[in-house]
Parts: C-alpha cells; structure tokens; sequence
C-alpha cells in the first residue's frame, strides 16, 4: 500500500460498527472518549475508580439497552 496522507482504520468496532456507534453517542460521544492500545481496561478502570469518575467501556458484549441501565445507574450513583 502507498505511503498517502490518508485515515486508515486503526480500531474494530465492538461489537458491530452500528451497535458501537449507537451505544458511543448514548455515552457521550467524543465528549469523553479513549482509545489506548498501551493501557489495559482494568488499568483505565482503576484509574476511574481513583480519581472519583465515571467508567463506561463498550466492549464485544455491549448491547443498547444494557449500557441505557447502566448509564442510568450510574446517573443516579454520581448525583
């Protein structure tokens, strides 16, 4: 492949690109987004735990309504 100043697609969607997309923008979107290839989950998580914020990890076992109640949980967890 040419060496072109183009995007390449350095990450799969889990766990489909519309379930992914979908259950991102119930998320948040951009607005709070990492994608890490160095930092494990449980790294990131941790992090979260420690510095008193919110984790959502959308994972190849995400599904639309299971991240709304977890969103919602949390919602009232973080009040």
């Amino acid at each position: 492949m040419p060496n072109l100043p183009v995007a390449r697609v350095m990450w799969k969607p889990m766990p489909n690109l519309t379930t992914g997309a979908e259950c991102w923008i119930t998320a948040g979107g951009a607005h709070h987004t990492v994608l890490s290839y160095d930092i494990s989950v449980d790294i990131l998580r941790d992090f979260a735990r420690i510095m008193g914020i919110e984790f959502v990890n959308i994972n190849k076992n995400t599904t639309p309504a299971a991240l709304e109640n977890e969103l919602r949980l949390g919602d009232i967890i973080w009040r």
